[in-house]
């Protein structure tokens, strides 16, 4: 569309000479508007360029001015549209980031599982879904506060994303609540037993009591929804905490 635009103001002052030149003013800055900053500012260069190069029309405006003048809008609104741009992804991140942890959210979790089902499906690579739940938090919230208690959810951040992949996904659901996303993993059983074992080594009470996570988790089969996904995922946890907390219990669905 910006390239189209561009080129039809480009047609319409060849065609009309002079008497439509102003309105390459507005074509410039709604470049700005449709595509990236420095796409825009490719476009409008090429704009500028050609319109150097018309016949007759800087007999009648001065060509210094123009561009002077189309530098100008192009540097002002590529500067409006950059910032712009830069807010947009602050945003986009804010609304797909916990603030609390760092984590990402449910948000965030709802768009990625739908990717992942469709890439499962597309490839049929074994993936993974685990709900993850600290024990007895509720304890320790009470016997050291709710400052030592976001320490611990934030510790257990740090952890998690430092012991899985680049590419692997991990999400705050709610409360002391967390879901895994892992994709084209065949060795699962091994992957959630590290993970369980390096949080029960490093995740810590201020006093230096250790602080155990109870692990449900589904893997993929062809057929599975969002909603049986996490629903097997949270059965498994019940039985991982019905069976004395501190372990990984896989969905037999």
């Amino acid at each position: 569309m910006a390239a189209f635009i561009n080129g039809g103001v480009y047609a319409i002052v060849m065609t009309n000479g002079v008497d439509s030149f102003l309105w390459v003013y507005p074509v410039i800055a709604s470049t700005f508007f449709m595509v990236r900053p420095i796409e825009a500012l490719g476009l409008n260069a090429a704009l500028t360029l050609a319109c150097v190069f018309l016949p007759n029309t800087f007999d009648v405006v001065p060509l210094m001015s123009f561009v002077v003048t189309v530098s100008m809008v192009s540097v002002t609104t590529f500067v409006y549209a950059s910032r712009s741009e830069t807010q947009f992804r602050l945003l986009e991140r804010l609304n797909t980031i916990d603030a609390l942890t760092g984590a990402l959210n449910r948000r965030a979790l709802s768009t990625d599982i739908a990717r992942a089902l469709s890439v499962a499906e597309r490839n049929v690579t074994p993936s993974m879904l685990a709900i993850l739940d600290l024990d007895h938090f509720k304890m320790v919230n009470d016997k050291f506060g709710h400052v030592a208690g976001d320490q611990i959810l934030k510790d257990l951040v740090t952890i998690t994303t430092a012991n899985i992949r680049k590419h692997d996904r991990f999400y705050r659901f709610g409360g002391e609540e967390f879901v895994l996303l892992i994709s084209d993993i065949n060795d699962q059983q091994a992957f959630i037993s590290t993970l369980r074992a390096a949080i029960k080594k490093e995740l810590k009470t201020p006093d230096g009591e250790e602080v155990t996570v109870s692990f449900g988790v589904s893997a993929w089969v062809p057929g599975t929804t969002e909603d049986s996904w996490l629903k097997n995922a949270d059965d498994a946890l019940y039985r991982a905490k019905a069976s004395g907390r501190d372990c990984a219990i896989f969905s037999d669905a």
